[in-house]
C-alpha cells in the first residue's frame, strides 16, 4: 500500500523504514493535532498558523477561557483546513473529573470530513511539567 507522510513523532519500523500514514483520515488527524498544537509565530512564513493551546495553561480556566479557545480553533480550521467541519470541543479538568491532575487540562476535538463521509477526533492533555 503506497504511503502519503510520515507519522509523526518520526518511528522506526521494519516495513517501511519509518512509520508512515497511509490513509487519508490519518494524515488529516495529524495534520489537525499540529494546527491545534503549533503556536503562532512557530511556523515559518506562516505568522499566524497555529491555536497555540499550551499558552492557555496559565490561563484561569473559566467558560469564558473554553469559549476562547473553541473560537480559535474554528478561526484556524476556517483560514488553514476549511475541508473539515467543527463538531464539539470539551474541555475537562480536575473538577470535572478527578483522573486530571491538578495542572491539567483534557481537550476533546471532534471534527468531519466531508469529503471522505467520516467523523474523527483528538485527545490532548496538556500540563505544565515544572509543577
Amino acid at each position: 500500500m503506497a504511503s502519503l507522510s510520515p507519522a509523526l513523532p518520526l518511528t522506526l519500523d521494519k516495513k517501511d523504514g519509518y512509520k508512515m500514514n497511509k490513509n487519508i483520515k490519518d494524515v488529516i488527524k495529524q495534520n489537525f493535532k499540529m494546527l491545534v498544537l503549533t503556536s503562532p509565530g512557530e511556523r515559518i512564513m506562516l505568522p499566524n498558523f497555529g491555536v497555540g493551546l499550551r499558552r492557555f495553561l496559565f490561563e484561569p480556566m473559566t467558560t469564558i477561557q473554553f469559549g476562547k479557545i473553541e473560537s480559535r480553533i474554528q478561526n484556524q480550521i476556517e483560514q488553514y483546513m476549511p475541508f473539515l467541519s467543527l463538531i464539539e470541543v470539551k474541555f475537562l479538568t480536575q473538577e470535572q473529573d478527578p483522573s486530571v491532575l491538578l495542572n491539567e487540562v483534557s481537550v476533546s476535538v471532534r471534527y468531519a470530513i466531508p469529503s471522505i463521509n467520516t467523523i474523527d477526533e483528538i485527545n490532548l492533555r496538556l500540563y505544565n511539567k515544572e509543577f
